[in-house]
């Protein structure tokens, strides 16, 4: 039997630390024995893996099960420690900016919003961040020593080893040093990922990855996201990016995509390609949806079909148990429910119960970001 070197046996315990984390995660308070059981290690094992827990602050013994009638000590029950940190999520999108301070359970204790500001030198917006983030700060006054670290989601390509966001599609075309530029003003840890890699990461934590070990997370504006969760963990492929459903070729010498290629699945029903169809505000798709008609109403429909045809292509190759959408363009029941319709007009196992709205919907603009940290910083 070939022995296992040092870097094996790191992964292997990392592995048993995300295990025992994700099943405190997902079910709440469980003593050692039943972890054990749980997650198939020893009970030597969980111990020894929980005890390191225990003296990083990350997990509590949070009480004592009640006896069974036999002789020998009560189960203590540990439980994971959401408010031992706070994490200060900024989440740069083509529209917003939104920067909120967070504890480790994703709920915001403060939030501000504002335009991003595509038009202005990169450093000159980092500067207007900064004076937020600043502000923040100083409410927390000495609880500030809490905030563990600064993550920041933003589009296109990213250097998430650097921190670098190398092209922000319709944000910046150039190289930007977030991380450099936020640890140098803050001296906090600072993360930088891939926006919807990181929304796929806050349903792995807080969302449908509780339930299901295989996600396909798509988001619908501006442009076209989306993440895959295989067997627990999310696909990483290049520059930080999980997946590129939204530039898949769907036709051929079509139009020019931002990323350089043509016939780009987001050449014909992004934001930007839509309003060449008519006229609406992004997070009013739906109201415009549900009041087209003639020709437009035919336009509406005929990209929400490619849209479906593009989705059950992929996940007949992914095999995902839950097709999880979200982004303002998918707030529409009546958009979604048409794009589950086109779906089955292909594959009749695409049913509402298979493709589903994000329940982290109403967190979208901060809660990637928080999760991403949380899982980099406290899961691995």
């Amino acid at each position: 039997m070939a022995k296992q070197t040092g870097s094996n046996m790191e992964t292997v315990r990392k592995s048993n630390r995300f295990a025992i984390l994700k099943y405190l995660n997902d079910n709440g308070p469980t003593s050692r024995k039943d972890l054990a059981g749980a997650i198939g290690l020893t009970a030597a094992a969980v111990t020894m893996i929980c005890n390191n827990l225990l003296a990083e602050g990350v997990v509590q013994e949070s009480g004592v099960g009640e006896s069974n009638g036999k002789a020998g000590r009560r189960q203590i029950y540990l439980d994971l420690v959401y408010d031992a940190a706070y994490v200060i999520s900024v989440n740069i999108e083509i529209e917003n900016t939104t920067i909120a301070l967070c504890d480790l359970r994703g709920d915001e204790l403060e939030n501000v919003c504002f335009a991003t500001e595509s038009n202005v030198k990169p450093d000159k917006f980092l500067e207007k961040i900064k004076k937020s983030i600043s502000a923040i700060l100083k409410t927390l006054g000495k609880k500030a020593k809490l905030v563990q670290g600064i993550s920041v989601g933003v589009p296109g390509l990213v250097d998430a080893g650097n921190g670098i966001s190398q092209k922000a599609y319709g944000v910046w075309d150039e190289e930007v040093f977030i991380k450099d530029f936020f640890e140098k003003e803050f001296a906090i840890p600072t993360m930088v990922s891939n926006n919807v890699y990181a929304f796929a990461k806050a349903e792995q934590l807080y969302g449908m990855g509780k339930g299901h070990e295989n996600l396909m997370i798509i988001k619908w504006g501006p442009g076209v996201g989306c993440a895959m969760i295989i067997d627990e963990h999310i696909y990483e492929g290049r520059h930080g990016k999980a997946a590129e459903l939204g530039h898949f070729i769907v036709e051929k010498d079509g139009e020019k995509c931002n990323c350089g290629r043509r016939g780009c699945l987001e050449t014909k029903i992004s934001y930007q390609a839509l309003q060449k169809v008519d006229k609406f505000e992004m997070d009013e798709f739906g109201t415009c949806y549900e009041n087209s008609k003639g020709k437009v109403r035919e336009r509406f429909d005929e990209a929400i079909d490619l849209f479906a045809r593009t989705i059950v292509n992929s996940a007949t190759i992914m095999a995902p148990n839950r097709i999880v959408l979200a982004g303002a363009m998918f707030e529409s029941e009546n958009v979604r429910k048409k794009l589950i319709e086109c779906c089955q007009g292909y594959d009749e196992h695409f049913t509402e119960k298979r493709i589903v709205y994000s329940k982290l919907a109403s967190k979208e603009a901060f809660i990637g970001p928080v999760a991403a940290y949380v899982l980099d910083a406290y899961f691995c």
